[in-house]
């Protein structure tokens, strides 16, 4: 509830895709630093914020999509991205235990934390400015026929 009262106050501010960014990035550097050896209360530390990060990311996407969906799509977008997220809340843990029962103990760490790279990634790139089509009459004319 921490992370989600933090994000939500900072996403007001800054805007979703930005602090969603920002929290998947720190998501990927608390998943790979599990796979670090270090004392047990920093392990404790480390799981404690990187699940802070993650779990208050999520609220972010849909806010996100919600916000750069037109209202035709809106529902569409929001039901697309937590179709996603229910696909890797199954898939994850499906592959951390492939990879367990392999013997590797610590490459799980090392692909969740790329996951989170590729989730700043995509989450960065909605923020970035869209075209948007312009709805006058001009747009609707030929571009000859715009300048007579």
């Amino acid at each position: 509830m921490v992370g989600r009262l933090v994000g939500g106050r900072l996403t007001d501010r800054f805007g979703g895709a930005s602090i969603g960014a920002v929290w998947f990035g720190a998501t990927a550097v608390g998943a790979y630093l599990l796979s670090v050896h270090m004392p047990l209360a920093v392990i404790y530390v480390v799981v404690f914020l990187t699940g802070l990060f993650l779990f208050s990311a999520q609220p972010m996407i849909y806010a996100t999509a919600a916000a750069r969906s037109d209202d035709d799509n809106r529902a569409t977008a929001v039901g697309w991205i937590s179709g996603m997220g229910r696909f890797g809340a199954v898939f994850g843990p499906w592959l951390g235990g492939q990879l367990l029962a392999t013997g590797s103990t610590t490459t799980g760490f090392t692909v969740f934390a790329a996951v989170g790279d590729f989730s700043l990634i995509f989450i960065g790139l909605t923020g970035l400015p869209s075209l948007k089509r312009s709805t006058d009459s001009d747009a609707a004319r030929p571009a000859a026929a715009a300048a007579s």
